[in-house]
This record gives structure tokens, sequence and C-alpha cells, in this order.
């Protein structure tokens, strides 16, 4: 059900600028007991063979969240399972000595079979809680996820600070209604309601400073292909893409507009995740970190004037570079770039609607050679229309750009993405998926094959792409170059562990089925 069916609702008066609230919560609201929970997700299942050297990266939105609330004075609790030191036993009992009256969920795609399970985990330990979910999945399928999963009271689509702020609220005063806040989902009856969307926020700097707050980073060990240097943290400047790419939801999550915090606030961060969280490397997980090149530069300014000390890596598009911002980011102490390069194909590139050519993709990876990065590229191959020598010479293009690691994906069309109809409308969608078929590593049981290649082709290419890659001498000596001391070699030996695994997909790929819609929820391929 579509939010512009309804009618907009009159939001509460306690709702200021951008959204926020303005009043302090009651008494009641704050002695409400909230615990943001990560859904039990085993390693096997977010994994799969790559599980021998897995990373661990905070969840970013329920951090951003649990902060923000805490700065308000809840009573909040944050609890991550993916460590996979929590089983059903210990996740009730946990439950219950919280005893908790409000217990929000993340839900990805590939985790809804597994948040959905959570939930009713939820509901046996605590039958009087209230179950809040929210993120991508639910954003974009609501009256679905509502249907498939009994046990959620609420649904929060896209940004969640203010609105779960309002929602403790309402329920602490059984005289404050539902109706009028903003970006919540619930049921009425039979009926699933949708209010009027929300805002985005616009200035992120109005979130509490100290994005990490009073949590222990300890457990926080990325993949290798994610840091340089440890300990190594995250951190997000910017929310909001204005790319169209068919085959991410970076911008049905968050909108199109780019929303940045100020370069000052940012150095500000860093230098809390340096002084009090002992951070040595930062990872810059905004998707395109370089979106706004202006932006970049004032921030890079910044940071080489702090002086620091801290060495980073960044995501970035290929096309969103120049020698001269390269320059200023490796004096602020750049040196690692991750890039979704997709295709060498430009007919793969346009169906994807990256927005780019092959030409610029290879100037810019030129351009970060030379300027002294290391780098890393991904591909989506076997894409809709592809043949076999269009895989080969993405493969071959792959090599050209002579990465250290390059990471290729079968394509996984996701629902409300704009590849999810185009592999639709070629017939290639599995019409026996679930969620948890969604996930991004293995690829054992593919959520789209290709009519060219049928399923074994897609799994035979897919190993393919891998095995052709690292048999590459310049691979192999692009390797050898970034080894420049031994933790640098430490870092390595853990991705080609990694890379090895999922080349293979062994014994990891068979554990990987086992879990493979667990309890798992069928996905309405058919109604799209």
């Amino acid at each position: 059900m579509n939010t512009a069916d309804f009618t907009p609702l009159k939001t509460l008066n306690t709702v200021g600028r951008q959204g926020a609230p303005t009043s302090p919560p009651s008494a009641e609201a704050l002695a409400l007991r909230t615990l943001l929970l990560e859904p039990l997700y085993p390693p096997e299942a977010a994994w799969g063979s790559a599980k021998v050297e897995q990373g661990f990266l905070p969840p970013m939105g329920m951090i951003s969240l649990y902060t923000w609330l805490k700065s308000r004075g809840y009573n909040v609790d944050f609890l991550d399972t993916q460590f996979g030191d929590h089983d059903d036993a210990s996740l009730v009992a946990a439950l219950r000595r919280g005893a908790y009256d409000i217990v929000g969920i993340p839900v990805y795609t590939s985790t809804a079979d597994y948040a959905f399970r959570t939930a009713k985990l939820v509901k046996s330990a605590l039958p009087g809680a209230t179950v809040v979910m929210g993120n991508i999945h639910v954003t974009t399928l609501p009256d679905l996820s509502m249907s498939q999963c009994p046990e959620v009271d609420f649904i929060i689509r896209h940004e969640a600070e203010y609105a779960f702020d309002e929602l403790i609220q309402a329920l602490a005063d059984p005289g404050r209604p539902v109706e009028g806040i903003t970006g919540l989902v619930y049921r009425r009856g039979d009926e699933v309601v949708n209010n009027e969307q929300r805002p985005f926020l616009a200035d992120l700097d109005a979130l509490p400073l100290g994005f990490y707050g009073d949590l222990d980073l300890e457990r926080y060990v990325p993949h290798p292909t994610q840091y340089v240097r440890l300990p190594n943290y995250p951190f997000l400047t910017q929310r909001g893409c204005p790319y169209p790419c068919t085959y991410c939801e970076a911008s049905l999550i968050l909108g199109k507009k780019l929303r940045m915090y100020s370069p000052d606030r940012v150095v500000d961060e860093l230098r809390i995740m340096k002084e009090e969280k002992g951070a040595r490397g930062i990872y810059f997980q905004d998707s395109t970190f370089t979106m706004n090149r202006k932006y970049t530069i004032a921030l890079m300014e910044r940071m080489i004037a702090a002086d620091l000390g801290l060495v980073w890596s960044c995501n970035t598009r290929a096309d969103r570079v120049d020698p001269e911002l390269l320059a200023a980011m490796y004096e602020a102490g750049g040196r690692r770039i991750i890039m979704g390069i997709e295709s060498g194909n430009q007919e793969s590139l346009d169906l994807v609607r990256k927005n780019t050519t092959v030409e610029r993709q290879t100037q810019g990876v030129e351009w970060i050679r030379e300027a002294g990065f290391g780098y890393m590229t991904s591909f989506i191959i076997c894409l809709p229309g592809e043949t076999e020598d269009m895989v080969q010479n993405t493969i071959d293009y792959a090599k050209k750009l002579g990465a250290a690691v390059s990471t290729f994906y079968l394509p996984v069309p996701y629902p409300g993405s704009a590849l999810f109809d185009s592999c639709k409308a070629d017939g290639g969608l599995r019409s026996d998926t679930t969620w948890s078929d969604f996930l991004s590593i293995d690829f054992t049981n593919p959520v789209y094959v290709n009519p060219h290649f049928g399923v074994e082709g897609m799994k035979y290419w897919y190993r393919r792409a891998f095995r052709q890659y690292y048999c590459s001498p310049r691979t192999w000596m692009a390797n050898l170059r970034e080894v420049q001391g031994v933790e640098d070699l430490r870092r390595g030996l853990r991705g080609l562990r990694a890379l090895c695994a999922m080349a293979v997909s062994g014994i990891g790929g068979a554990v990987r089925q086992q879990y493979r819609g667990y309890h798992g929820q069928a996905a309405p391929i058919e109604s799209g």
C-alpha cells in the first residue's frame, strides 16, 4: 500500500523544525524500557563460505537511533547478536532479564526471515512488549511485512530517530494518538495504515555529537577489504544518493537528496573516535564518499589541519575523482578506495543506469593508482541481456584495471529496485525464493537466472571469474605492491582466505544451504 493513497494526517504539536521533537519526554516515557536488537542471524547465513574470514561492522542505523534516544534521556539498551554468541534460549533469557517494554529490530531483505523469526522470540519471551521494525525491507514493503510478521506492531519507514522518539512518547500516554506520527505504519483492525511520509532530516548536525556514544567497539573488527589499519571504525558523512543505479537501495531508504554533516562536525567525530574509542583507522562507509567535490575538498582541508594521524579507506565511484581531489585525500590520510565498477560492457552500464562510461571509469582508476592509493573493485556479471562473451569481457576488463582485490557478484534484484523489474521482464526471476535467498554471497541458488546461462551456467561463470582474476600475474603483483609492513601482510592473507572460500564455495557453500530459507517467507516474485 502506497503512502500516496492516504490523505496526509496532522502531525503532533510536539514536532518542531525538520520534524524533531521539541518537548522533553514525560516521566512515563522515560520509564519505558527499550531494546534495540539486531536479529538472530547465524554467521553461516550471513557470510556463507566467506565465514572463514568474516568481519563485523557496527550497524550504523541502529547505533544512530540508540545515540539519539540516549541523548533524549530514554532508558534504552543495544544488543548486537551478529557475533554468534546468542541462540534462541540465551536471547529469550536476556529479553526476560531486561523486561523490555519496546523492542526495535532492523530488517534488510536478506535478513527478513530471521528478523521475523526474532520477533516471534521476542513475543514468546515478552508477550506484552511492543515490536517495532525499521530499515530498507519494511520501508519498501510495509504491508507485506505486516502480513508476513504478525508479531510486528509498528514499522518506521526511512529514518527512525524522530519517529521512534515520538512513538515511545505515544506508547507511554494512552491518550496520545499514533495517527499523527509521520513515517509510522501500524494496524487498525484488519487494515494496515501508512501514515504520511516523514520529511528527511535536513541538518545532520542536529544529531548528538559522538556517534558511537557509550558503546564498546572492541569486537567490531571489519572484513580485511574494509580497513587499512586497526582498530578501524566506520563513519557516514552523508545520507541520500542522487544516482538512479537499478541494483542499489540507497535512495529508496534515505532519499535522492544528498545531506551531509558539516566538515567541522566530521572532524569532531573523528577526534572522538580516536581519543575515546582508540581508532587508528576509519572506513568512510558512504556509498559515494566524493559525491560532492566541493564538500570533500573542504573536509580534506580540515582533516589535514587537524593532523589526527588516522589512515582511512572509503567507497566511491571511479567517475567521481580527479588528480587534485585524490592528492588532497591522500594528504589527509586516505590510502584505500573501494569502487563498484559493475561491468566492462557499456550496454550493461546503461542497463543498470550507472550514468557513466567504461572509458571514464578506466580513467578514474588510473588516476587512483597514480595517486598512490590501494583500491578494490567489484562487478556484477550475468546481468539481463548479457552473453558469455560479455561476461568474459567484464572479467578481462577487471584484470586490466589491476586492483589487488576484485569481487564478482551475480545480480541480486531487490524488491522495489528497477533491476527487479529488468530481471522479471526477461523471465529470469525464480518463483520459489525466500527472503534469505537475496544474500550476495555464494550464489548456490541465485534469485535471478539469466536465460542465456541457466542455473549451472551462472554458477560456473561466478567461479570462473574469481579463478581467472586471482590466477592473473597482474593481480598478484598488485597485492605484493600493497604489502608495506606486517599489518598489510596479515590483512592480505585474511582477504586471500576469504576470497578463495567464495570462489570455491565448497563446504561453506553447503553449510550456507542449510540456513537458506530457514523459517523463510516466500518472496512475492509474481506480484513484484
